[in-house]
């Protein structure tokens, strides 16, 4: 995947005080194409200024509002996204855009592929919140990418300071669609602690921010934290694997998070930074400037490939919330683990191959989505938001609060909608953890959908 270099520059000139003021600004990332140095043109624009006051708030609060667009099969694309403290008075958002999903149209005049996409943030106090604290907008133009791999990497400030907890909505929107072109992120951004994850940057070889902390065994990477007093950082290892979660009717006792490493190593760091490092072993590891604390930064190395599916023992593992464990432990005991996975839809689809291939492409988009949005301490499929993902599909309504969310299956006003609620667990590991509370009203729901699966 190529990392796109971007230049810019101001259409407007009176917008370049605001700009020193607020430093809002692209992110440059080096890259090159068989010797061709990449460029691209890129547009600014900005929809609010520091001397602005807040408007009157308009609208619901946002823990009204339906936020089922966040689990949408159908969106277009997605983004990644990472907050760096920079310092106490400093954050930056560091975004990372799929050139590839946007819709280029021709210049009729010039002949070249272009598009046109805008990224808009509010900062809000959390959930229960409808007027922001800071908003924002950048407006982007990409001439050289069409067909091509790449991502366009760019950065904005917020007016977050320390201490305090925060909640930056995110809207990436493609200006040449005319229909659904918008895709939504929620991200917290937690300012209250000065030794957290956000106080520290993964970076590669290039010194770009690595998305992704679910690191494979080949990257090379070094950690960055916002303080040059910090002369190492202590590491934690766990290698024990997650279970996953139980049925949403189970009422087994849920085992809570182990924090008791396997072993414990220091590393040195010179102006900040540690040296360049890999993952050698599959398991969490927790970074931490003070280990008598249980926060920091935290680092997977899940199954190579991951968040996708890459071999036959990952698609095998996913099936256990479709079979008995008679089924599954039959599934395990095969000598080729392909051939059982095969084997398990073609009796699904009646034994009809082309059948058979939209059930797993059906199951296990659902697998890689859950993955991509659930991932906490343990995979995202293994978590209790990526069961009810996998099995039921994604919810026709979300509504979250600070620590909760609900899911509906139906609409809200109906009795007979099926409704889940999950709750934000803390643990020193992830913002992402969020435990289903579990009711022996979901057993009748949960064997017809899991009997749609297997039909």
């Amino acid at each position: 995947m190529k990392k796109l270099f971007a230049f810019w520059y101001f259409p407007y000139f009176q917008k370049i005080e605001y700009f020193m003021n607020r430093k809002i600004h692209l992110f440059f990332a080096n890259a090159f194409n068989c010797g061709i140095f990449l460029t691209c043109l890129v547009f600014l624009c900005f929809l609010s200024t520091p001397e602005l006051k807040a408007e009157k708030p308009k609208g619901k609060k946002l823990n009204r509002i339906n936020l089922a667009s966040l689990y949408d099969e159908n969106r277009f694309t997605s983004f990644d996204a990472v907050i760096y403290h920079e310092s106490e008075e400093k954050s930056i958002v560091y975004l990372s855009v799929k050139l590839k999903d946007l819709l280029y149209t021709t210049n009729l005049r010039t002949g070249t592929h272009e598009s046109d996409f805008k990224i808009s943030y509010e900062l809000f106090d959390s959930y229960e919140s409808k007027l922001a604290v800071d908003t924002g907008s950048l407006v982007f133009r990409d001439t050289i990418s069409f067909g091509l791999e790449t991502e366009m990497q760019v950065n904005f400030d917020i007016r977050a300071t320390f201490p305090g907890e925060y909640l930056l909505k995110i809207k990436l929107s493609d200006i040449n669609r005319q229909d659904k072109n918008s895709v939504t992120e929620f991200i917290t951004v937690s300012k209250s602690s000065k030794i957290s994850s956000q106080n520290f940057l993964v970076v590669d070889k290039d010194n770009d921010p690595v998305f992704n902390l679910s690191l494979s065994s080949d990257e090379q990477f070094r950690i960055r934290y916002n303080s040059d007093s910090a002369k190492q950082v202590t590491i934690r290892y766990y290698n024990k694997e997650q279970p996953i979660a139980k049925t949403p009717f189970s009422v087994e006792k849920i085992v809570p998070v182990q924090i008791n490493a396997d072993s414990l190593y220091t590393l040195f760091m010179f102006q900040g930074e540690t040296e360049f490092m890999r993952l050698r072993y599959p398991g969490i590891y927790l970074i931490q400037t003070d280990p008598t604390q249980t926060e920091g930064l935290t680092l997977f190395r899940f199954d190579e490939g991951y968040p996708e599916i890459e071999s036959p023992l990952q698609a095998l593992k996913p099936l256990r919330y479709l079979t008995t464990q008679r089924e599954f432990d039959d599934l395990m005991n095969y000598s080729d683990y392909k051939t059982a996975v095969d084997s398990f839809w073609l009796e699904r689809a009646t034994n009809q191959p082309e059948r058979a291939k939209n059930m797993i492409a059906r199951y296990y988009q659902r697998v890689v989505a859950a993955n991509q949005m659930f991932t906490s301490f343990k995979e995202g499929w293994k978590t209790d938001r990526g069961i009810v993902y996998i099995i039921y599909g994604p919810p026709s309504e979300v509504y979250r609060k600070n620590g909760e969310e609900e899911w509906i299956y139906g609409e809200r006003s109906n009795l007979l909608s099926i409704r889940f609620y999950f709750n934000l667990v803390e643990n020193p590991f992830s913002f992402n953890d969020y435990a289903l509370e579990r009711s022996s009203i979901y057993k009748t729901s949960w064997y017809i959908a899991v009997e749609n699966w297997r039909r």
